[in-house]
This record gives C-alpha cells, sequence and structure tokens, in this order.
C-alpha cells in the first residue's frame, strides 16, 4: 500500500496481534518507539474500529546530522508508525520520511536511508514472529 504521502502495509493478523508484531520489528530494525497513542474516537465512526499512533525514532538515521544543516528537520523526520483497522483489515501505515524534503539537497541522503530503513520494518511486518 502506498499512497500520496505515506507506505504502509495490510496484515492478516487482528489490531492486537499486529501492534505486537509492528513493535518487534520497528526494535529490531535499530528504531526506538519514544510514544504510543490510540487514536480517539470519531464522533459517528464505526464502534471497535482502533488506531495506534506509535511516535518513532531511528537513532542511526538521524546520528549523522547531529549540529548538521537541516538539524530542526534532519534529526526529527517523520518516522512515525501508525496500525488501525478499517473495514474489517488491518494496515501498518508509516509518512514517507522523504517528503517534504524538497529543497533540503544536504539531508536528501538522510531521506533515502530513513525510507530504507521504514520499508524494511513494513517487510518485517509481514512476517510471523516465532511461535505465531
Amino acid at each position: 500500500m502506498t499512497d500520496e504521502y505515506g507506505l504502509g502495509v495490510e496484515i492478516d493478523l487482528p489490531f492486537d496481534a499486529a501492534v505486537r508484531r509492528t513493535r518487534v520489528a520497528i526494535r529490531a530494525h535499530g528504531f526506538g518507539i519514544l510514544s504510543e497513542m490510540p487514536g480517539p474516537p470519531i464522533v459517528g465512526e464505526t464502534v471497535g474500529r482502533q488506531h495506534l499512533f506509535m511516535g518513532v525514532w531511528e537513532g542511526l538515521t538521524a546520528a549523522g546530522n547531529l549540529g548538521g544543516p537541516g538539524l530542526d528537520v534532519g534529526d526529527h523526520l517523520a518516522c512515525n508508525f501508525v496500525v488501525f483497522e478499517d473495514s474489517g483489515a488491518t494496515f501498518v501505515a508509516v509518512l514517507d520520511p522523504t517528503e517534504g524534503m524538497e529543497g533540503w539537497a544536504d539531508l536528501q541522503d538522510t531521506g533515502r536511508r530513513a525510507k530504507e530503513a521504514v520499508e524494511s520494518v513494513l517487510e518485517a511486518v509481514l512476517s510471523p514472529l516465532p511461535g505465531e
């Protein structure tokens, strides 16, 4: 699943199992989960629909720019994941970390590496965990 702003996969698991697998994949690929926040119910939304937003940071990608140009953007790329249900299916998605990087020539390589890292996480989410 790719759209104008993000990348994602549909996973054949219930929501809680997809969250568990996503957490493992995120950590296994060098990311740290800084925060988690369930999405608030929206008026009129289908009962039982769930969203979990994960604030994620990838130290190896960002560390090369500490103190460098674009510090405000390069060290805080949008590597935030969401697990959500929609129409009976479960999805894991992430914003494309290269979105909005136009004009930041010094950070193009950082954005590319971040995108490769989140794509690896999404691929891992599709693979069963030991014992699943």
